[in-house]
């Protein structure tokens, strides 16, 4: 599951309370043939489903992957992630490690970054 990176940091930036509701569903799909169109009628079943905050979602879930301008973040098993209590200034910062970290990107890239995404208040 991917997201851009700096959409997210920036509507954290405008407003703290926001959340990212991420759903996860687990699906299961039944088909047989219609005798009369000889074409195959599937079912879509959901199994087991899950809702997330996306602030909440543990860091060891949480990977950055350069890939697409100013980058994703991917979270590892939808199924399966863990919880850590935070804020979403300590959120932000994981964002900003995730990217600094994770990619050949230097602190004067963020900084432009954030001036370009109205991060920094003057």
């Amino acid at each position: 599951m991917c997201y851009i990176r700096s959409r997210f940091r920036t509507a954290y930036v405008n407003d703290p309370n926001f959340m990212f509701i991420i759903l996860s569903l687990k699906h299961k799909v039944n088909s047989k043939r219609n005798p009369k169109t000889l074409l195959m009628d599937g079912e879509v079943e959901i199994v087991k489903y899950n809702a997330y905050d996306l602030k909440f979602i543990s860091e060891a879930d949480i990977n950055y992957n350069p890939a697409l301008g100013t980058g994703q973040i991917q979270i590892k098993d939808i199924h399966y992630v863990d919880y850590e209590s935070r804020t979403t200034w300590e959120f932000c910062q994981l964002l900003d490690r995730k990217y600094l970290r994770s990619s050949r990107r230097t602190i004067d890239d963020w900084y432009r970054e954030a001036v370009k995404n109205k991060w920094i208040k003057k």
